[in-house]
C-alpha cells in the first residue's frame, strides 16, 4: 500500500477531509493532496514521502511509525533530511 492508500483509507473509515487530517498530522494540505496522488506527474514513479510526514501521519492515525512504515512498498522512497548541528536552535 502506498501512503496515499494508507491516508486515504483512514480518513475514509474516520470520515475526515484532508484538510482535518492534515490538520492532525501537522502537515499541509498540499502535501496530503500529493502524497494521496500516490505518482508523480502521472508517471508510474510514486511520490516519496519523509519522515516528518510519515511521523505527522502515524501521529494522526495514532499508530506508531514502523507500523505505518512497514506498510509502505519497497518502491516508494522514503526521504532523511538532515540538518547539520550548527543549523540547530540549541547549538552553540
Amino acid at each position: 500500500m502506498y501512503i496515499g492508500d494508507i491516508i486515504k483509507t483512514f480518513r475514509k473509515e474516520h470520515q475526515l477531509s484532508q484538510e482535518a487530517f492534515a490538520a492532525k498530522a501537522g502537515l499541509t494540505v498540499e502535501e496530503i493532496n500529493t502524497l494521496e496522488s500516490n505518482f508523480q506527474n502521472s508517471s508510474s514513479t510514486p511520490v516519496p514521502v519523509a519522515i516528518r510526514q510519515i511521523k505527522g501521519i502515524a501521529q494522526a492515525m495514532e499508530q506508531p511509525m514502523p507500523l505505518i512504515m512497514s506498510q509502505l512498498p519497497s518502491n516508494q522512497q522514503v526521504m532523511v533530511n538532515v540538518v547539520a548541528e550548527s543549523d540547530q536552535p540549541h547549538a552553540k
